[in-house]
């Protein structure tokens, strides 16, 4: 038996009267999940030495390059989401751009690639691509993305963790007198603040 994307987005999405616990999950999921990432971002940011912050620089680099490179995909491949052709049941609101990949799926694993290259992150690897695919599942079950969506995320998220990898000696060297100046302006505002 063969499983095409539309059969697999009718297995896996809620039908016309779900549980109200798995669809408060699903929601809590598809829509919450991802905004860990940018507080956790700023709180490593916080407390992080100057190789921690390089690291973060470069998680940064990887989602920004994954989620661009997703918008070009979107506009090469217009492809609609399965409430733009009336499929399956929809109980999350949501506009009617392309569908494929899904952003919320290609930043988590842009992360997660990215992660590989940091020499003290390589463990979050796991927990963010099942981050990555929880998220995915749960907006396919609220039929705002189909399985393919979800699936086209993983090359893309690798190539951006790719370029940033490949990126990164040059935006070091680039970025140094940038650093300089940073830490100028931590140091300034920390004997203002009387925390030095």
């Amino acid at each position: 038996m063969t499983f095409d994307n539309i059969h697999l987005f009718e297995l896996i999405n809620a039908g016309a009267q779900p549980g109200w616990t798995t669809l408060a999950l699903a929601r809590a999921v598809a829509q919450w999940l991802v905004l860990a990432v940018p507080v956790a971002w700023l709180a490593l940011w916080a407390r992080g030495a100057r190789a921690v912050r390089h690291d973060l620089v470069h998680v940064a680099v990887s989602a920004a390059l994954a989620l661009g490179l997703a918008q070009l995909v979107g506009l090469a491949w217009p492809s609609p989401r399965p409430f733009a052709v009336h499929l399956g049941h929809q109980y999350l609101a949501h506009v009617g751009d392309p569908g494929l990949p899904s952003d919320h799926v290609t930043l988590l694993w842009s992360l997660a690639f990215a992660v590989l290259g940091t020499a003290r992150g390589s463990w979050l690897v796991f927990p963010l691509l099942a981050a990555g695919l929880l998220v995915g599942w749960a907006r396919v079950y609220l039929g705002v993305h189909f399985p393919l969506d979800v699936a086209a995320a993983l090359p893309v998220a690798a190539v951006g963790a790719g370029l940033a990898l490949a990126l990164r000696p040059a935006l070091e060297t680039w970025s140094r007198p940038l650093w300089s100046r940073y830490d100028a302006c931590e140091r300034a505002a920390l004997r203002f603040l009387h925390l030095d």
